[in-house]
Parts: structure tokens; C-alpha cells; sequence
């Protein structure tokens, strides 16, 4: 049932990102950049600038770390934590653009530069310790239009669901472990580039035609994780989501969506507990073996404090800034985000702000397996994945 109404919500901002695209549809070809496509993001995750190899833990360990579920010393259940995201001021200045009565070719003018994005997701999940399964949904739709001299447009848009399922092995316990998470992903979408003389004609029932892209793929995230004895913690991981890559199959009748490609991170974090708080800096090295991606797009870092209840965040993700922050009531956490994402090919190029909200529902309880921590306590194992001083209030 929460699939299904996830899947409601998320068609619906596309059919309204469509109705936008009636007079436009999205990026330049030259300018834009492909941008990876995921099966799963984390608005705790995008606070922190993305740089969260190191830090992921309970559920979200599933989608970013596998290696961590081998910290969980308790259970958890997330019953539901859904997503929803948009991108900023350009999306209303699109919006306000091809809401006139002007005819097309009048409104390019306005539009060039502009961008339009809408996202979102759910997911329930439930781990234990070495062990971990979710069921999720994900989906998101991007609009825009650059250079006025040779017009060029693509249509990015994802919808998946599916399954993970996660285990993990202590190779010296509390200190390195070893994760898989094994995904079955169903997947609609397509990348569609739109020149000059189709934009010129533009045939809408042609580009639903093409989004129409549907398959069934199968993927494999492969990490490990380090964390040394120390009373800061220092944590390093590596981890290979979409080993090889993830593609997918074709309906009878239709194109097969684009296949996932691989992401090869390295990631680290250390944690500074200090009576009323705990400091958590962490940074991601991403796509570190993609040559087709501009290194300054690779690098992320962050920082997390986790004060009693609340935890603020920033970081920089592909040169932009990135602020969040989390409100945990133990069966109840909301969080919150706002972060840039570069649609050119270095940082600095074209960026899209973009602004995010996920409230998670979740059982759980800590302690029930002795610590795998090397801290001497149940680091990671709180009720809910927002964050560590929250657990110590509860308990």
C-alpha cells in the first residue's frame, strides 16, 4: 500500500513537471553534464554534502555502506520515511514563464538558464544485526533549457522501485568489516535529447511515448570499513555500488531505461563525543574511477553535531554549500536539507539549489547484542539513523 501511494505522489509531480515541460523540457547537452542516476538519497546524506560513506548506519546502510550493518547491536524497523524535494527560486521563475499567454518561441528568452527539478521517495526497512532489507521507491524528473544560439534539451526523469537486501561480516569485530547489498530494481525512465528541429515541432505525445521506457535490473554494492581504536573514532570506507554496472532489461515493444553505473567511493569520518554533543566531520571521494566526471564534481565533505534531540549539519557537495537539519522525537524524526547539485561539467558552472524534507517513522530498540563498536559503546544502534546523541537520550 505505501508503494502504491508513493507511486501516486511521485507520478504526480511528474505529470505536473510535464505540463511545465508543454513549453520546455530540460538541460543542454554541452553544457549539462549526465547526471548518475540513484536508486535511494538521504536527506541526513545531502546536509552533510553528500559525504556520508562513513557515516551511513542502520537502514541507510543498505544504500550507502552495506559493510556498516555489521555496527547495528539492536534492531530497527523504519516503517516509512517519505521524501519529497524541488529545486528553488528557478523552478518558480519557470513556472511564471510558461504560465503566460505568449506564444513558445516568445517565452525561450525567459527560460534559457532556468532549471526545473522534483523528487521523491519512501522506503520501509528493517535491520538486525549483519543483516538488513528494504523495500523502497524512488523517483525524480529534471526540466531546463540552455544556449539560446543552438538550443539543445534532455529530458531526465527516473521512477524506481524494488528491493535490497543486505549482509555483512566482521573480519576483526568492531574494527573492519565487509558488506553486500544485492538490488532488485524496477525502472521507468530515459534520458532524451531534444535538438533544434524538434523543439521547433515539439511533440509531446512522442517524448510521453519515450519515458515510457520500462525494465527489470539486478544490482550489487560491494564495502568494506575500517574504524580504529581511538577516542575519535577515525573511520574509513570503500565501497563499489553498482559493481560492474546495473542494467536493465525491455518490455516487448519498448526501449530498455538507462543502466546505473558504477560508483567507486572512498569515504571517511571521524567522531569527537563531548558531553552535551558529538562532532561527526566525514568527507566522500566519489566516482573515483570515472574519467568522465570533473574531479572538483567528485568531492564532498560535511559535518554533523548532534546536540540532544536536534542535529544541525553543513558541507560542500560539488562545490556547492549544504545545510540540514534533524528533529528526532524517538518514534518520530523529521529532516531537512537544502543543497546545490552542478548541471554543468565543473563546479561552478550552472548550479541547481535544491531543497529537501523526509520524516521518518520507526520502532527499534539498542543494546540487545553486545557493542561492535570500538568505542565501547552501541555506536549506530539508536532507533532511528539520524544520529547517535539522540540514542544516549533515550536509553
Amino acid at each position: 500500500m505505501w508503494v502504491s501511494a508513493m507511486t501516486a505522489v511521485i507520478r504526480c509531480f511528474i505529470a505536473a513537471t510535464l505540463a511545465v515541460s508543454g513549453s520546455l523540457l530540460i538541460g543542454n547537452s554541452h553544457a549539462q553534464s549526465s547526471v548518475p542516476m540513484e536508486t535511494w538519497g538521504s536527506a541526513r546524506a545531502m546536509g552533510m554534502g553528500g559525504a556520508f560513506t562513513a557515516v551511513a548506519r542502520e537502514s541507510e546502510a543498505l544504500f550507502y555502506n552495506p559493510a556498516a550493518l555489521a555496527r547495528v547491536s539492536g534492531f530497527q524497523w523504519t516503517i516509512l520515511d517519505p521524501r519529497i524535494g524541488a529545486s528553488g527560486q528557478q523552478a518558480l521563475d519557470v513556472i511564471g514563464a510558461v504560465s503566460d499567454d505568449r506564444p513558445f518561441v516568445e517565452k525561450l528568452d525567459d527560460l534559457y538558464g532556468k532549471s526545473v527539478w522534483l523528487g521523491g521517495g519512501a522506503k520501509t526497512a528493517f535491520v538486525l544485526p549483519y543483516f538488513g532489507f528494504a523495500a523502497f521507491t524512488h523517483g525524480d524528473v529534471g526540466v531546463g533549457l540552455q544556449n539560446p544560439a543552438f538550443p539543445l534539451m534532455n529530458l531526465n526523469y527516473v521512477f524506481d522501485y524494488g528491493f535490497a537486501l543486505g549482509g555483512a561480516l566482521d573480519l576483526v569485530p568492531g574494527i573492519w568489516s565487509v558488506g553486500i547489498t544485492m538490488k532488485r530494481v524496477n525502472r521507468t525512465g530515459t534520458t532524451l535529447p531534444l535538438g533544434p528541429a524538434v523543439l521547433a515541432n515539439l511533440d509531446m505525445e512522442m517524448v510521453k511515448e519515450q519515458i515510457k521506457n520500462r525494465g527489470t535490473g539486478y544490482g550489487l554494492d560491494v564495502a568494506t570499513m575500517l574504524t580504529l581504536p581511538s577516542p575519535v573514532r577515525p573511520t574509513l570506507a570503500f565501497t563499489i555500488r553498482n559493481a560492474g554496472y546495473t542494467a536493465f532489461s525491455h518490455e516487448e515493444g519498448l526501449h530498455a531505461p538507462p543502466r546505473s553505473e558504477p560508483d567507486m567511493t572512498v569515504g571517511g569520518s571521524l567522531s569527537f563525543d563531548l558531553p552535551l554533543l558529538t562532532i561527526t566531520p566525514a568527507f566522500d571521494y566519489k566516482y573515483a574511477d570515472r574519467t568522465d566526471i570533473q574531479v572538483g564534481k567528485k568531492i564532498h565533505f560535511g559535518v554533523e553535531v548532534d546536540l540532544p534531540l536536534l542535529s544541525v549539519r553543513a558541507g560542500f557537495n560539488q562545490g556547492y554549500y549544504s545545510l540540514g537539519a534533524g528533529f528526532d522525537l524517538g518514534v518520530m524524526s523529521v529532516e531537512a536539507a537544502t543543497y546545490g547539485v552542478e548541471l554543468g561539467e565543473y563546479p561552478g558552472q550552472l548550479e541547481d539549489r535544491r531543497y529537501v524534507v523526509q520524516a521518518s517513522f520507526q520502532l527499534g530498540m539498542s543494546g540487545l547484542f553486545s557493542s561492535r563498536d570500538p568505542r565501547g559503546s552501541s555506536s549506530g544502534s539508536s532507533s532511528n539513523s539520524s544520529g547517535r546523541r539522540k540514542l544516549k537520550q533515550r536509553r
